[in-house]
């Protein structure tokens, strides 16, 4: 697994790197990645995948001639970029949960019978002192008394719950698995916030170019395919990251979309998108060429593309909230002709 990272820093052509760049996120990462996405958070593991790859796309990217010390464990590195994903992800969707978490890690590492360590995979285990090291429990079906009441995460139950779990199951418990089972126990909701995925966006900024990607890509592909022709091709032939670096090669390094795919996007023959590939991202007057356009009227495309994007995404919104208000009245019609019976 090393070599393949080795291979990868120490190519002589940037072609060469990309090639092993995208063997290694494919035979190496992915699997990886995949394995630990689903078992935090199966729900949105197809969009945590597609995100933790792309992170780690771009961390590998400025690795490549930074001067930046080597990764020793790339497996490790590797896991703890998928963890920190997920948890994020945890963190801004389901705000009692990440409550949780942060309580229990912090109770496992501070109370006198109970510590933390990191099992091969890099993932935070819990467990008593005399079991440090030993492997965890992926489950814990266990039923101990807890009260069920809107603070009863609180610290007090806490320090007396985790002990009484762990020594009902025997073992030592993944921090994640400890999460879940608490909760069952408390009753916690775990209810999902509503959380933004874009802003307001004005002009073109480098935090413009980057717009694409706040959102996951399986759905921004999606919702490139509903462009106009024109604006399909002046928004995806220049686009770039935050650092004005081509980023187009993440949709078929994250499996969103095919070479092919992205030429009939374009409405291009693959064999002239193919010839065309190594100079992405192109320039405004390329690309008006292209399209028997001005650069400005290039611009002026993008421009609209982006307006487009933002306006699919509050549409998505604003029918996510009356999907739940239309949820909401018909539980309290169920309710009213109960409480009229």
């Amino acid at each position: 697994m090393d070599d393949l990272l080795r291979a990868y820093l120490q190519a002589l052509t940037e072609e060469e790197a990309d090639r092993q760049l995208a063997r290694l996120l494919q035979d190496v990462a992915r699997p990886v990645v995949r394995r630990i996405v689903e078992s935090i958070a199966r729900d949105e593991a197809e969009d945590l995948l597609s995100d933790t790859l792309v992170d780690l796309l771009r961390r590998l990217r400025d690795l490549r001639g930074s001067g930046a010390p080597p990764i020793r464990d790339l497996r490790g590195y590797i896991a703890t970029c998928a963890y920190n994903s997920c948890h994020e992800r945890m963190r801004e969707r389901y705000p009692a949960r990440a409550r949780l978490r942060n309580q229990l890690q912090y109770l496992c590492g501070h109370h006198a019978k109970l510590t933390t360590w990191r099992n091969a995979n890099g993932a935070v285990v819990c467990g008593l002192r005399d079991w440090e090291g030993r492997e965890a429990v992926a489950e814990a079906n266990v039923s101990v008394p807890a009260r069920s009441d809107p603070t009863a995460e609180n610290r007090a139950q806490l320090i007396t719950l985790v002990p009484a779990i762990l020594r009902s199951v025997g073992a030592p418990l993944l921090l994640d698995t400890l999460v879940e089972t608490v909760a069952r126990l408390i009753h916690l909701e775990m209810q999902r916030a509503d959380v933004p995925l874009t802003n307001e966006l004005a002009s073109e900024t480098p935090a413009d170019t980057a717009f694409e990607l706040r959102v996951s890509l399986r759905q921004l592909w999606e919702d490139v395919r509903q462009l106009a022709p024109k604006q399909r091709a002046a928004l995806l032939l220049n686009l770039r990251d935050a650092h004005g670096r081509e980023c187009l090669s993440l949709l078929p390094l994250t499996r969103t979309a095919t070479l092919p795919e992205i030429a009939a996007a374009v409405e291009m023959p693959v064999e002239q998108f193919e010839a065309l590939w190594k100079e992405l991202p192109l320039s405004d007057a390329a690309i008006g060429e292209l399209l028997h356009a001005s650069p400005r009227q290039v611009i002026k495309m993008r421009r609209l593309a982006r307006e487009r994007l933002r306006r699919m995404e509050k549409n998505r919104e604003q029918r996510n909230v009356e999907e739940k208000l239309d949820s909401s009245r018909k539980a309290s019609l169920v309710l009213l002709t109960r409480n009229r019976r």
